[in-house]
Order: structure tokens, then sequence, then C-alpha cells
């Protein structure tokens, strides 16, 4: 987004349309927001001595574009002061009074940068959210609005809690698991990778790694919506989102192995072989596989409370008749030969 067009904004002299331009960009992602608070900030204080202190326009202009260049990290305009400026050319002569104003404003705000970034910024609610990490083992925490949420080991959430107390929503990365607080006025909205959740009141999980998201419903109803694609989701429905393919896919969800790490338990009801071996390899990074299809499809129903890798497999294999065969970092589950 432009400065120019925020300042604009800013001063109410910006058309209908350029108007929506920047309230979507405001929606779109939470780091525009932060950007426009922080801009806003250093604008606002900086306006009155900036009245105080007119100078060229064109000084004024130059030096803020360098100024925002380095607090942004763009890469810097090459210009000096005997070039012309392509940003005020474009708006002379058109009857705006807000460039004079603007220009004089921005030729200070080097100054109001520094006061802000190691005074005001560091107790400044849009800039700094609250996260919340999960280690080497699951993590549950609750939000603001009583919302438990339990991250997977290695899973992060942020939200920043001035906002979420007006729109209830946050960001992760990862595994968790949410039960939402039921709040009809408000929404609860998970925002992940290109993905947008959104639900009143109700249970889910979502994981999301290098080649999904996936999202589970528990209790309630979810809506799920990626770009223009959006579905929604009863109990006992997932949404997968293929990161190398476009839109969602809706399907059911068989099992209850995704709470893994909030149960500690491996519950398995006739679920097949290769599902099981599939979530083992996942939660242990380790490599087992199905001799072929139909050991892989042996159905399997029973409860593994907090076992160990090693005696879940010899229970796997004392209970459908199996072996095990290490072929280097692989372990092969096979049929018993009489």
């Amino acid at each position: 987004m432009k400065d120019e067009l925020l300042i604009k904004f800013l001063l109410k002299e910006a058309s209908p349309e350029e108007d929506q331009d920047v309230q979507a960009w405001l929606a779109e992602d939470q780091a525009n927001r932060k950007k426009f608070e922080q801009f806003k900030l250093i604008w606002d204080t900086s306006k009155q001595l900036a009245l105080q202190q007119p100078m060229d326009e064109d000084i004024a202009w130059k030096r803020f574009q360098l100024l925002r260049d380095q607090r942004f990290e763009r890469p810097p305009e090459d210009v000096d002061e005997g070039d012309s400026i392509p940003h005020l050319q474009e708006y002379q002569g058109k009857g705006t009074g807000w460039l004079r104003v603007a220009a004089s404003i921005l030729a200070v705000m080097g100054l109001m940068t520094g006061i802000y970034l190691y005074i005001i910024a560091p107790k400044h609610p849009y800039l700094h959210s609250i996260e919340v990490t999960a280690n080497e083992t699951p993590l549950t925490d609750t939000l603001p609005d009583g919302t438990v949420v339990t991250l997977n080991s290695h899973a992060k959430l942020s939200y920043t809690e001035d906002l979420f107390n007006g729109q209830r929503k946050v960001h992760m990365s990862g595994e968790a698991f949410f039960d939402v607080a039921s709040d009809k006025k408000r929404p609860f909205n998970v925002a992940v990778k290109d993905l947008t959740i959104n639900v009143l009141g109700t249970s889910f999980n979502v994981k999301s790694n290098r080649k999904l998201t996936e999202v589970i419903v528990e209790t309630g109803a979810v809506q799920v919506s990626r770009e223009d694609v959006i579905i929604k989701l009863k109990p006992d429905e997932k949404a997968i989102a293929m990161v190398e393919q476009k839109g969602l896919k809706q399907e059911k969800q068989h099992d209850k192995l995704y709470d893994y790490y909030r149960s500690r338990m491996f519950k398995l009801d006739g679920t097949p072989l290769w599902r099981f071996v599939e979530v083992l390899n996942e939660v242990y990074q380790v490599r087992i596989v199905p001799e072929n299809i139909a050991t892989g499809n042996l159905p399997i129903t029973t409860t593994f409370d907090n076992d160990s890798l090693p005696g879940i497999l010899h229970t796997l294999c004392k209970t459908l008749r199996l072996e095990m065969e290490k072929n280097g970092k692989t372990i092969i589950l096979k049929k018993e030969t009489l």
C-alpha cells in the first residue's frame, strides 16, 4: 500500500474507491493493521510540530522517502534534491491542499519515528502480539474470551490483546485444538496460512505442515474459506487444503487419532493398520510400513494409553499375528510365517 494513499486516507481526501482499497488492505492481514497504526500514530503526533515548521515540499518528500525506506527496509529510491518527484507531480494542479501540509509533516517524521520506536512502541498495544508457543510437549492456554487452546509440540499461536477484545482473531502455525467460548456477537477467527476458520462456539482441530492444512470438527459447526472457496463443516467432517493445489476438499473423519496429543491415547475402532501406522510415523518420527495392501487394511480395535512405541508394536504383532522386519531405518510389518 502506497504511503501517499494512506496519507489521503488519514486526511479524508481519498476517493470512495481509494477508501475501499485501504479498508480491504487493513482487513487482509494483521501486519497491515500494525503498519497503519504505527503510521497513524507518528502522523498524529508530528502534525502540530510540522505545521509550525514549513519547508519546501520537494525536499520534505525526498527526506521522508529515505526515512521510510530505512524504517520499512525497502530498497532506497535513487533521488537527489535536483530530481523531480513523480509523487508530487502526479497530484499538482488537481486542487488538493493535502500535499503541502503532508510534505511538511513528513519532514519531521524521522525525529518522531525515533521517539516512537524507543518510547511509545514498547507500550503500544497494536505493535506487540501475545505469542503462545509449545516446546517439546503440548501446552494448554486460555485466551481472554475463555476459549481453551491446546497446542501440539512446536505449535505457535499469536493475537493482539487490544484487537482481540473487539474481534476474536488469532494466527497460528503447527497443530492446535480449539474449544471456543460461545459468543454469538463476536465470531472466533483462526488464520493459518491462506485459510480462515470462522466459528461462534465449537471445538475443532487444526493441523498445518509443509504439505497441507487440515481442519477437523469435533462439535458444533465451522466455516472454512480459502480465497473464493467456502465450505461448512459439521462434526466428524474435515477440510483439507493442499499446499500445491487450489481449493478445499471436504471429507468425513473416520477416527479420533487427531486428539492423541491431548488425551495421550490412541483410540482405535476398526481402524485400518495403514492409518494407525501413518500416525505412529508422525508422532514418533519413525518409518513403519505394512508389507502389502492386505496387511495395511487389517482392522484394529483397541486403545493405547500412554504406551511406548516398542510396547505398541509388540501388541500389534501379537494381536494381528504380525512380525517385524528391519530394513535399515524402516520397520516392515508382515504376516507371521508358519
